[in-house]
């Protein structure tokens, strides 16, 4: 069987409870209607304490996970809660079939569809040597060796020497990861990005992916949507007013 783990992590600038909205909906609401329009995946968790995406969570039937009590570094929160709400799968389906593949998702990450998981349930089933697959997109104007840090003498100075300029930049942008367990629950806490994803790979293309963390990224998410048949449900549109006629005069 397949699963998927909404993860919450809370971090987004903007958004700090991720009470985040697109297109009236809330940010973490795409997810999950990724996860529920995909045939393969059987049951939806979600690791959250916002009443957001809690809400969203219970209106497409994921099974809720409290937080873990204990605090973690903010560079391995995402892996924190990977590992607990893992655990928690683990306990919910004692007597039922070993999880198959993890489906894992990001409530601040709307720009995912079920096509998309798909796709990488897909790449996972048919290429055993593959630890994971990952949705990815297309930044060039980002590439790493135009990345710069500011020295001691306070100039700018390369980020990393030897890369190669002409390689397209692939960017992992937090859409869809979808994990063998086996790969990940045997290790131990690693450094970001992504250490549970494994060696092998593989990517799930596509284009404009990326969290939502600042109020200036929403008009992005909300164009992205709809390009992928998202309604707009925004309840702040103002309606139109009907056009008026005009006074008959008065003939008597």
């Amino acid at each position: 069987m397949i699963y998927a783990l909404l993860l919450d992590c809370e971090d987004s600038a903007d958004f700090p409870n991720n009470d985040g909205a697109a297109l009236g909906r809330p940010l973490s609401t795409y997810p999950l209607m990724a996860a529920k329009s995909s045939s393969r995946v059987a049951r939806t968790y979600a690791v959250s304490s916002s009443p957001p995406v809690k809400s969203a969570a219970a209106q497409y039937g994921a099974v809720l996970i409290d937080p873990p009590a204990e605090a973690a570094d903010p560079a391995s929160h995402a892996e924190h809660l990977l590992r607990h709400g893992w655990r928690t799968i683990r306990e919910d389906l004692k007597g039922e079939s070993a999880p198959e593949l993890l489906v894992v998702l990001f409530a601040n990450c709307p720009t995912v569809t079920g096509a998309l998981i798909e796709e990488g349930i897909e790449a996972l089933q048919t290429r055993p040597e593959l630890e994971s697959a990952v949705s990815v997109s297309p930044y060039n104007r980002w590439n790493p060796v135009n990345a710069r840090k500011i020295g001691a003498d306070g100039t700018l100075e390369a980020y990393a020497a030897g890369l190669d300029g002409n390689a397209e930049s692939w960017f992992p942008d937090w859409g869809v990861q979808v994990l063998r367990p086996a790969s990940f629950a045997g290790t131990g806490p690693g450094q970001p990005p992504f250490p549970w994803l494994g060696r092998k790979v593989w990517p799930l293309k596509q284009w404009g992916g990326g969290p939502v963390d600042y109020q200036w990224q929403i008009p992005s998410a909300e164009y992205w949507l709809k390009k992928h048949g998202a309604a707009d449900n925004s309840s702040s549109l103002e309606p139109q007013p009907k056009p008026q006629l005009a006074p008959k005069p008065d003939r008597r």
